[in-house]
């Protein structure tokens, strides 16, 4: 199981990386649309990451920091994309709202657990929670729109269809890990499962900077 984990880790370590740059290239196609920024923030992944893969034992404490800030900025760049996209006034006042449910967790976990002390989970699953319905909202919008038309060139459908085939089967993990974990085969078995997700996430994405056609 070690063995599978560690060419499962290498791969979406990689992928972070070939779609990052491919980002980079094809950020002219895409630099008037809200996504704009979308680099800036798999840049930021990779980074934590990174740190995080190298300073989870010896400096716990930076660790539950870096991935807790990243936890604010990852949901709230992504609350503000589809709430830019979506053209529908009632369907972005549902985003507001969340955006508004998800930094209440935040401060909640803020100060109530410290940036420093634990794993903000609740703001995790709250942000994971609120992004996927974001993303059901954007679906409806395009079948509403032309947009169903051409969402094979849209690099926002795929980077949306990644992101909720990843929540959807990581929030259970997600919870699972946070409040019952066990150091047993079975956990191991998630982050089979958890690692999987990621690369088919980040493999949509690829897709989408393959395809994606200027807007």
């Amino acid at each position: 199981m070690e063995a599978v984990l560690k060419i499962l880790e290498n791969s979406f370590m990689a992928l972070y990386v070939i779609v990052f740059i491919i980002a980079l290239f094809k950020l002219p196609l895409y630099k008037h649309t809200p996504l704009k920024f979308l680099p800036v923030i798999l840049f930021i992944t990779i980074a934590t990451e990174y740190v995080g893969y190298f300073i989870k034992y010896d400096f716990l404490r930076i660790n539950y920091f870096v991935f807790n800030l990243y936890y604010l900025i990852h949901f709230s760049f992504f609350f503000y994309v589809f709430m830019a996209i979506i053209d529908d006034g009632r369907f972005k006042q549902y985003i507001r709202i969340g955006m508004g449910i998800f930094l209440l967790f935040f401060l909640s976990d803020l100060f109530f657990t410290g940036i420093g002390t634990d794993s903000f989970a609740k703001t995790y699953i709250a942000g994971a929670g609120i992004l996927v319905f974001c993303i059901i909202l954007y679906y409806i919008n395009i079948l509403q729109s032309y947009l169903v038309l051409v969402v094979k060139n849209d690099l926002l459908f795929w980077i949306s269809v990644g992101l909720f085939l990843f929540y959807i089967g990581y929030i259970p993990i997600k919870i699972i890990k946070t409040w019952f974990y066990k150091p047993d085969s079975f956990f191991e078995f998630l982050l089979v499962i958890q690692f999987s997700l990621i690369i088919i996430m980040y493999l949509f994405f690829l897709t989408g900077f393959l395809w994606m056609k200027k807007r």
